[in-house]
């Protein structure tokens, strides 16, 4: 590692499944650059994230907390002022933080401290082409998710694209260093939906057919999304039709991660960069008869995400196995950039296994979700989705509805078991070892009430010892 500090950048896409990259094993996706920068730096087959909403998960990516530890589990409640963050660090160290994407992290209040230029975008004109569903109502892909092809104009002034390019010029302009360059974009995000060349990218008759929508044994949520969403009216090429465009919306990603990698190298930058891809949390597509994703939902296609590190000077190991989530971002990154950590928090650093220091971890890694019944404040309301053509429509409507189906929840997840602890509805259990696409909830089996005793004890501790943090000690005034 450089004397000095290391520049930093962040690479985040939205929503992006762990097997949807090349070097998980997904023979059909194509993600040359993720791979080739999984295989020469760091990369981890076992992260998971703490929540599988947008905000929440950031949340804890950038302090270290669980989601619960200060009530961040919904959309709505960002980072305050009073509240530690990964950028308040590094600024405070030097760092100039450079912001170039979607916040969904940040209150307003809280950006000043701690980020030194968020990056501007104007997009109203394809923020309405967004909302606007390409079938009529009448159609059964009307509430699927499923927008297919993206016409060619939106691809020069949709958000991503703007946001690329002030990042790009960012580096262009003989930027402040140390810097960190947090580049958190929208796809592959559903609606689903891409533009050429990525649309036809990948063959139909290749993509693997999604898991089937067998919804015994299974949370309400499951046949209440599946109906509603108009997702039984697909057949399985509608399906894979489905898939083939996430697929081109992941590898239209990883190309705008090839452009900021190849900006490093041309401005002379790479030496002394450290650089982090993840995502925030996956997606059903398709898998269960499911798109999108659920607030209490564990399943490992949403709560498994691609983590690759490279750290300057460190040599690369191969695929690294261990257990680790995303509470474990924020202590990693300030021992990478050699800042001390000082408020309470639950991650540990990964810098001991990307350096092969140590091949273990955890051996648990936690998710949690939902709501209480009482806590409207954290429902995506109806009254927030103006029409029943607004895509998100269906989604608050079953949450205003039937508030049990998104009840609060919390799950576990070891290399061989996955329990899942619900309030007010069934609770899940899985052997991850003889059922990994987790399609046998066995937790009325007898054979298995040891091993449920054992995680519902495990997951009780969890709540326990991270039930809130204790501000640092105020001066004595008495």
């Amino acid at each position: 590692m450089p004397d000095r500090p290391p520049n930093i950048v962040i690479f985040m896409p939205d929503e992006q499944r762990a097997d949807c990259a090349g070097y998980m094993g997904n023979d059909v996706i194509q993600t040359p650059i993720l791979d080739k920068f999984a295989s020469d730096h760091s990369a981890f087959s076992n992260f998971f994230v703490n929540h599988t909403v947008c905000s929440p998960s950031r949340m804890s990516m950038f302090t270290g907390w669980y989601p619960h530890v200060r009530g961040h589990r919904t959309l709505w409640h960002l980072l305050k002022p009073d509240e530690p963050n990964l950028f308040r660090y590094l600024r405070e160290a030097g760092y100039h933080v450079e912001m170039w994407g979607k916040n969904d992290l940040l209150d307003p209040d809280s950006m000043e401290d701690s980020v030194s230029n968020r990056g501007e975008v104007d997009f109203e004109d394809y923020r309405s082409n967004f909302v606007n569903n390409p079938w009529d109502q009448d159609d059964y892909r009307f509430r699927t998710f499923y927008f297919g092809e993206r016409p060619q104009e939106f691809s020069s002034i949709e958000p991503d694209r703007l946001w690329m390019d002030g990042a790009l010029k960012f580096l262009e302009s003989n930027p402040p260093e140390p810097f960190c360059l947090y580049i958190p974009l929208i796809f592959p995000h559903c609606p689903y939906w891409v533009e050429e060349p990525y649309f036809s990218l990948h063959d139909r008759e290749k993509v693997p057919t999604p898991l089937p929508a067998d919804h015994e044994n299974k949370p309400k949520y499951y046949p209440e999304m599946h109906k509603s969403y108009g997702i039984d009216g697909m057949n399985e090429a509608d399906l894979k039709e489905l898939v083939a465009t996430y697929y081109g919306m992941c590898t239209r990603i990883d190309d705008q991660f090839g452009e900021v990698l190849a900006s490093l190298k041309r401005h002379g930058f790479w030496d002394d960069t450290s650089v982090l891809y993840y995502s925030d949390h996956g997606d059903y597509a398709g898998d269960y008869g499911l798109v999108e994703k659920w607030p209490s939902g564990f399943e490992d296609c949403l709560i498994r995400s691609p983590l690759a590190i490279r750290v300057p000077g460190v040599d690369a190991q191969s695929m690294n196995s261990a257990l680790c989530e995303t509470v474990d971002l924020t202590p990693t990154i300030l021992d990478i950039a050699g800042i001390k950590l000082d408020h309470d928090q639950y991650g540990e650093s990964l810098l001991p296994l990307i350096k092969g220091d140590s091949q273990r971890h955890k051996d648990a890694v936690y998710c949690e979700g939902g709501h209480n019944r009482h806590e409207t404040q954290a429902l995506e309301m109806k009254q927030d989705a103006p029409s029943e053509d607004y895509i998100y429509y269906q989604k608050a409507r079953i949450q205003t509805d039937n508030p049990d189906s998104v009840c609060k929840s919390a799950m576990i997840r070891t290399d061989e078991w996955k329990y899942i602890h619900r309030l007010h509805d069934i609770d899940e259990l899985y052997n991850l070892d003889a059922d990994p696409g987790e399609e046998r909830n066995v937790i009325d089996v007898l054979d298995n009430q040891e091993v449920v005793q054992e995680l519902s004890k495990r997951l009780l501790s969890w709540f326990v010892e991270t039930g809130d943090v204790v501000p640092p000690h105020p001066k004595d005034t008495r």
